[in-house]
């Protein structure tokens, strides 16, 4: 069975507080946003989720969740040993 975008929003977070996490997405996120998600209400969009991967002040960690969320949620692996996510992009058109 998949992991759901909450448990592994809830695995990433791990110590840090709802601000410390969107702090590390390189994005403007907001505290309410990481809730969201991590209480299963809402999950981040397509783009949102592209925009942390391909963020140049994002964590690895922040990024190492956008990857894993996206393939859960759009089947797109995107990793270090992976095409960029808009060289995938490119390659699925």
């Amino acid at each position: 069975m998949k992991q759901a975008i909450s448990e592994i929003t809830i695995r990433h977070i791990s110590q840090k507080s709802l601000e410390e996490f969107a702090g590390t997405l390189g994005i403007n996120a907001s505290r309410q946003m990481v809730w969201f998600w991590k209480e299963g209400k809402q999950e981040p969009s397509f783009d949102t989720l592209s925009k942390v991967i391909n963020s140049p002040t994002a964590t690895a960690e922040a990024k190492a969740w956008a990857a894993e969320c996206m393939e859960v949620r759009y089947g797109v692996r995107v990793g270090p040993a992976e095409p960029t996510f808009d060289q995938e992009v490119e390659r699925r058109r």
